[in-house]
């Protein structure tokens, strides 16, 4: 008797196991990762220069604190963090680097501006770093976007390639909301307007040298 009964619980417990399922939420909630890029666009076309001149674009160097993909921001003077779930698309170096090669391109300053693996032989080499690259979240400031970069035009006609012209720029765009995409966007501004004053001051040291 005592085993029909247990027999009687056990059939009756197996069939309500599909309804004990149904009322458990098996689905766990997590964040999905969200890739950005950089792109800058300069609106207009810029003619072709007279001059035959090649500039060749070396990989911009990022500072160890910004070249990992994931953002970083600033909390405190000291306190930063990097976001695991809103990164760059492809490292910093490589994304700004393109960017800036773009750019210069179409300045209208060079016939040619190529990548390292051309086989062009360059009269000028440019290369650069990239000290600065987060949001600044500080309690005592707006947010905002941090973006600072060196640049270095070196002369590869010469025996012994050199310096001719450095520069460095930072900017801090406000952000409107406090989200990854405003985010993204400042820098975005940012790095127009950097590459807006480089652009004018390389051409001015260009036109000295090269009238």
């Amino acid at each position: 008797m005592k085993q029909k009964i247990l027999f009687t619980l056990f059939i009756g417990l197996f069939a309500m196991f599909p309804l004990l399922i149904g009322c458990l939420n098996l689905e766990r909630s997590y964040l999905e990762k969200r890739y950005f890029i950089l792109d800058v666009s300069r609106g207009k076309d810029i003619s072709s220069p007279d001059t035959e001149t090649v500039l060749k674009v070396r990989r911009f160097r990022v500072s160890p604190k910004y070249e990992g993909k994931g953002f970083v921001y600033r909390l405190k003077d000291l306190s930063y963090e990097s976001d695991f779930y809103n990164e760059f698309f492809i490292s910093p170096a490589s994304l700004l680097t393109e960017e800036i090669r773009k750019w210069v391109a179409e300045s209208g300053l060079f016939q040619h501006v190529v990548d390292p693996s051309s086989y062009m032989d360059p009269n000028y080499v440019l290369e650069g770093a990239v000290t600065s690259l987060y949001g600044d979240y500080g309690v005592s400031t707006a947010p905002k976007g941090i973006l600072e970069m060196q640049f270095f035009l070196l002369d590869e006609a010469s025996a012994s390639p050199e310096i001719i012209f450095q520069s460095k720029y930072r900017k801090e765009e406000p952000l409107k909301d406090n989200t990854p995409d405003a985010l993204v966007k400042s820098w975005n501004e940012a790095l127009k307007q950097i590459l807006t004053e480089f652009e004018t001051d390389l051409k001015e040291y260009m036109s000295k040298i090269d009238p």
